[in-house]
């Protein structure tokens, strides 16, 4: 009797500390302000349009060496 009682009481407490840490975690607030995230927003803006840069930089070179190519293939 004394065995069942230790492993519902074990049991019990699991459960309670699942719940409490599933609470604690679901129930967070952000802890952002709107210019933390106005900060966040712009420096992801600005990863984008220079990634946008890059890509322009590697079209334009591509361009160029399809110009020679071409030069060279109606020779």
């Amino acid at each position: 009797m004394a065995g069942k009682a230790w492993l519902l009481s074990l049991i019990t407490l699991i459960a309670l500390s699942l719940g409490f840490v599933g609470m604690k975690g679901f129930c967070k607030e952000k802890s952002m302000t709107k210019s933390d995230d106005t900060a966040v927003i712009s420096e992801k803006i600005d990863e984008v349009l220079s990634n946008q840069q890059d890509i322009i930089k590697r079209l334009e070179d591509i361009r160029a060496q399809q110009d020679i190519i071409r030069v060279r293939a109606s020779r």
